[in-house]
Order: C-alpha cells, then structure tokens, then sequence
C-alpha cells in the first residue's frame, strides 16, 4: 500500500477527527506512519492508519495495528500482508462504548470471581469481553512505539479486560 510519513502531530488529528490539511499531493487511500521524532509521548515510526486523500485533505478509513514504519522521504510502498485494520478506531467515542460495557457489565455481574476478585473471562459475554481484549492489545502494541523516557505513558495505560 502506499505510504507516506508524517508528524505524529497530524496523525493524532486525523485518528481524532480533527480537521487537518496535508502536503501530500495524492488522491485516493493510503497508509500513514508517524515519522521518526523524539517528541514525548508521541509515536515515532508507527504505521497509523488509513485515509483517503483528496484535494490535501485527509478522512480516517481505519487505525491499523500498530507495527514499525521506518521514515522514508515521499511516498514509498508498505507490504499488505502487515496491514491488520483494527475494527474500532481506539482514539473515538466507540473505545469509550466499549470501556463503559464493560465497566457496566462488572457492576452488575454477581457470579464467581477469580482468586484476585476479577471475573473469570468464560462469564463475560464475547461481545463485551473480544472488543475490551481487542483495545487492550492496541494500547500494549501502540505503547511501544511512543518516545516515553519516564516511564508515564506506559503508566497510563490500564488494561480494561484482565484474565
């Protein structure tokens, strides 16, 4: 797929629905990855997502899973078979939907729990527990990709679904 590199800045814009204007002279969909930065707590060199572009504007196709990007200059080809759109986009209103089930569902569950108190996977329902299992994995992998010298982003991240 084609590629292009850009600023974790503009990438962040387009996963959060923020208009934003590009310097790509292209039409149609393509990858974006975040270039290669030392900002903190942004991503460097992480493939992102896919838009379509049209007239420098871009519009949010999907998040692909995060997986390393090496920055090229222009446009350049990524091979498909490492492209695995995530079939939420983490950075909107359905992540929310998702945490607030299952926030919903443990509020009123009142079955068996595990030894530590948390409620064994096979009494959660698959709708709740697949896109809570599926948002986990996006943050663990999208973590590794963030300049975090402190350790704090990877703090942030609390895991919604535990086994």
């Amino acid at each position: 797929m084609k590629t292009y590199s850009i600023s974790p800045e503009h990438l962040l814009k387009i996963f959060l629905g923020q208009p934003d204007k590009l310097d790509i002279d292209d039409t149609g969909l393509v990858l974006l990855a975040a270039n290669k930065n030392d900002q903190p707590n942004l991503p460097s060199e992480m493939a992102g997502g896919i838009v379509y572009l049209e007239n420098h504007q871009p519009t949010l196709v999907s998040l692909v899973h995060p997986f390393a990007v090496p920055e090229q200059a222009g446009v350049f080809e990524t091979d498909d078979h490492l492209i695995h759109r995530e079939p939420i986009n983490w950075f909107g209103p359905q992540a929310i939907v998702v945490e607030k089930k299952l926030q919903d569902f443990a509020k009123q569950y009142d079955g068996p729990r595990t030894d530590n108190g948390q409620i064994p996977r096979a009494y959660i329902p698959d709708n709740i527990a697949e896109p809570a299992i599926l948002s986990d994995r996006y943050w663990q992998d999208y973590a590794k990709f963030v300049n975090d010298p402190d350790g704090q982003f990877q703090a942030q991240i609390k895991p919604l679904f535990n086994d």
